[in-house]
Parts: structure tokens; sequence; C-alpha cells
């Protein structure tokens, strides 16, 4: 009895660890082209994960009032958030790192997506740099 309480506490301490422990940098999806507008277009639900366990994920946008992205050209994207029915101004899509930086052509805060699969992408608000700035990031997955 005393042994199978240290393994479940153990289990516990582990789990909670992980929990607090930042995502790893993602592995870049090998079936979508960095800096390309096509497979952005699209309706998406945004959401952020906590790293408390219990805690659910924070929802910005879900399929019923989603993130449009439209395509102003091969290279370049309009970004509309939930209630947007028209967007400021497009944004250039600019491989980088297995990803893409957003940078709006208008200026302003410049944006970083990495493809996990053809329906998930990953956004951060810089460009990563270092292993702690992969952790905390926006999770984009495509409405049906």
């Amino acid at each position: 009895m005393f042994l199978l309480l240290v393994v479940v506490a153990t289990g516990l301490g582990a789990t909670a660890t992980f929990a607090l422990t930042p995502l790893p940098r993602p592995v870049a999806s090998a079936a979508v082209e960095a800096g390309k507008s096509a497979p952005f277009v699209g309706a998406w639900s945004v959401s952020m994960p906590t790293m408390e366990v219990g805690t659910p994920d924070t929802d910005y946008a879900i399929c019923a009032l989603p993130v449009r992205i439209e395509a102003a050209n091969e290279t370049h994207i309009f970004y509309l958030g939930p209630r947007e029915k028209e967007a400021d101004a497009a944004m250039a899509l600019i491989p980088d790192q297995d990803g893409a930086r957003w940078e709006p052509i208008a200026g302003g805060p410049v944006f970083f997506a990495i493809w996990i699969n053809t329906d998930t992408f990953y956004l951060y608000d810089i460009v990563p740099e270092t292993n702690a700035d992969w952790g905390m990031p926006f999770i984009y997955r495509r409405c049906p």
C-alpha cells in the first residue's frame, strides 16, 4: 500500500511539474509551405493553452464566431477578428525559421506563425528567439 501511495504521489507531482512547463518549439509541418497565403484562408477557432492543471484553455474565438483570414494575394493576408467586417490592412507573409512572420504593411506588431498540420498553426506575438518564447502560442484550429 505504501509503495502504491509513493508511485501515485510521484505521478501527481510529475503531472503538476509538466503542466507548468512551457510547450517546446513545435516541429513545423512539411505539408504546408511557409509564407504562402492559401493555407491560412478560412475560418479559425483560437485558444491559448493554460499551464495549470485543471484550468481549461482560454478561448479567444470559437467556430460559431471565428477569426477569418482572407488572401490579399499569394503572399499577403487580411485578418478579421470575430466581429470585424473589414480588415485594416494586409499583412505580408515572410518565410522564417520553418514558419512565417506576419508583418502588417501599414506598420504595427509583427507576429510569427508555424504550421503544426494542415488544419492547425501556432501564432506567437513575437518572433521566437529563445526556448521560453515558444511556450505560449495562440493555437489556431480550422473550423469545419
